[in-house]
């Protein structure tokens, strides 16, 4: 059998490819590069480098040395971004790079960033192959200089999206969700994903906001944070009304409105980054200004169906199923099988 290594900078990734659990401390890039790997795992010996993991005592000096002493045995390495640029490339084993979005805006912020990020775009350029999750993306890293550049779409279990209306009323209940309003997901307690934004357009119209997330910063706002783990997280997408993803970040996709849409709960969004062909592809609104977000809610709120069908409609299409196969063809395609 074909021996694949993933290269990942992240214990929290790491950990959870080996024991096949997703750890409720992954975020929405961590999720997919795990389900990629297991997806793998499936066809392939695949093994998670111990030599890429970034470990709490290592300086950026160490860690670089490290990596440059690794020479791993396999039939091809799957890397992420952090090994990508600190890594060494053995041209006699294919490569392919995860890329989920670049961020230019941090590449700017400081010498540091500036030669990481420079660094980041000429390697990618000499990859076998680049994975990444949109159009938006493929489009970016074609003008980079990839030749190779492949989407494979975020995927998802649709019987993990199933849920009760006992479960439902249970998460309401003991999270004292307020009856007689409108209850909408506000985002994740993070500046910039642009939960400020959604509560000064919306503070005065009569609804319930949420936020979540691994952790409260914006602990300043009036809005009832919650921290979740996996069931009662899906649980409150059926819940909501609606939810809103005003991110103001350069999305790869946007996986909390694409798990909204699974759960039957529309989404109003900012469209940046790759979350424009998602929101499109479903049918979903996009603003680009909160002042226009109350009458935005107000519309979606009015023909939720039609925006909940729309959005089915396109989802459906990236199963597990579709994930795996998508995996295992691109990588027959360059180890051959």
């Amino acid at each position: 059998m074909k021996k694949i290594v993933w290269q990942t900078r992240s214990a929290i990734v790491a950990e959870s490819i080996r024991t096949g659990i997703l750890s409720p401390d992954a975020n929405g890039g961590n999720a997919y590069d795990v389900h990629a790997a297991l997806a793998i795992a499936r066809d392939f010996n695949l093994e998670v480098s111990d030599a890429a993991i970034l470990r709490k005592d290592d300086q950026l000096l160490k860690y670089w040395r490290r990596m440059r002493r690794d020479q791993p045995v396999a039939d091809l390495i799957v890397s992420e971004p952090y090994p990508i640029v600190f890594g060494s490339r053995i041209k006699s084993i294919p490569s392919i790079g995860m890329i989920h979005h670049i961020d230019d805006n941090l590449g700017k912020s400081s010498l540091k960033h500036v030669w990481y990020f420079d660094r980041l775009k000429r390697r990618l350029q000499k990859l076998n192959l680049v994975v990444t999750v949109s159009s938006y993306w493929r489009d970016y890293l074609e003008n980079l200089g990839c030749k190779n550049v492949k989407i494979i779409y975020n995927a998802f279990d649709p019987a993990d999206y199933k849920v009760s209306e006992q479960e439902i009323l249970k998460f309401k209940t003991e999270h004292g969700i307020p009856e007689g309003k409108a209850l909408i997901y506000a985002g994740n307690a993070n500046r910039q994903k642009g939960i400020y934004e959604v509560y000064n357009a919306l503070k005065d119209h009569g609804y319930h906001l949420l936020m979540s997330g691994s952790r409260n910063q914006a602990a300043d706002l009036p809005v009832q944070y919650l921290h979740l783990d996996r069931k009662s997280y899906v649980s409150m997408l059926h819940a909501c009304d609606l939810v809103i993803t005003m991110s103001k970040m350069t999305e790869g996709w946007n996986r909390i409105a694409h798990e909204a849409l699974l759960c039957g709960t529309p989404v109003i969004g900012s469209g940046i980054g790759g979350m424009k062909e998602l929101l499109n592809g479903g049918g979903q609104l996009i603003i680009s200004q909160e002042k226009d977000l109350p009458d935005a809610v107000k519309e979606v709120l009015h023909r939720s169906v039609w925006y909940v069908e729309n959005g089915k409609r396109f989802i459906e299409q990236f199963d597990m199923e579709y994930f795996r196969s998508e995996w295992n063809h691109t990588i027959n395609e360059l180890i051959g099988k």
